[in-house]
């Protein structure tokens, strides 16, 4: 077991991590979803913050730590602010650290995932995207990253809604991110979110900060 004490600057929050086999770890990885390469780039650490970031960073790795006030996450704001990085962060740490299954996917790849699975013949999904909802519902920390950017149809809100319930039935923990209002969601779907926390990341994108320096 080891602690992975807060990086940001005046943070006491410790996250306790009991370390899995790398064998282990690699197999979770295989299943989570996660973009293999920010597996150094996104993490916590290299978070490039600022003054006014610093306490969604805070916040952030308290969700991760298990110091929450609720299963549910928001993290809402323009493209480009860092909401993706933190979400991964949070998720490489919480496999790295022993803390569950992870599912990760932008909502988009998602929904165009299961519509080439589901059977229009048959008018139900197949075997493939049963597994896909499955796993996604159930497992330790689920990440719906980018939610509301993309033209949705009913039936792909509908896919969406029974994620996001089972795992607030089941009070599982569940990071989205979204650049959308919550008026641009379906009315189930916002109430069950901003049950929870909504942390609001603001100001210009830091790939043009990083241009312009």
């Amino acid at each position: 077991m080891s602690l992975v004490r807060g990086f940001a600057s005046g943070t006491d929050t410790i996250l306790v991590c009991d370390p899995l086999p790398e064998e282990v770890v690699e197999g979770r990885i295989e299943l989570s979803g996660l973009p293999l390469p920010t597996r150094h780039t996104h993490r916590f650490s290299c978070f490039k913050s600022t003054p006014e970031l610093e306490k969604i960073w805070r916040n952030v790795y308290r969700y991760c730590s298990g110091d929450r006030p609720h299963h549910f996450l928001t993290l809402s704001g323009p493209p480009g602010t860092g909401k993706t990085h933190l979400a991964l962060a949070c998720a490489w740490t919480w496999l790295e650290c022993g803390k569950g299954l992870v599912s990760y996917w932008q909502v988009e790849a998602l929904l165009d995932t299961l519509r080439r699975s589901y059977n229009r013949k048959e008018h139900q999904a197949d075997e493939d995207a049963e597994t896909i909802l499955n796993y996604t519902s159930k497992c330790s920390l689920a990440i719906l990253d980018d939610m509301g950017a993309e033209s949705v149809t009913e039936w792909a809100w509908s896919k969406l809604d029974s994620i996001v319930d089972y795992r607030y039935i089941h009070k599982l923990p569940l990071i989205v991110t979204t650049n959308v209002a919550p008026n641009r969601l379906p009315p189930r779907i916002a109430d069950r979110l901003y049950e929870g926390p909504v942390l609001i990341l603001e100001g210009e994108s830091y790939r043009r900060r990083e241009k312009n320096t």
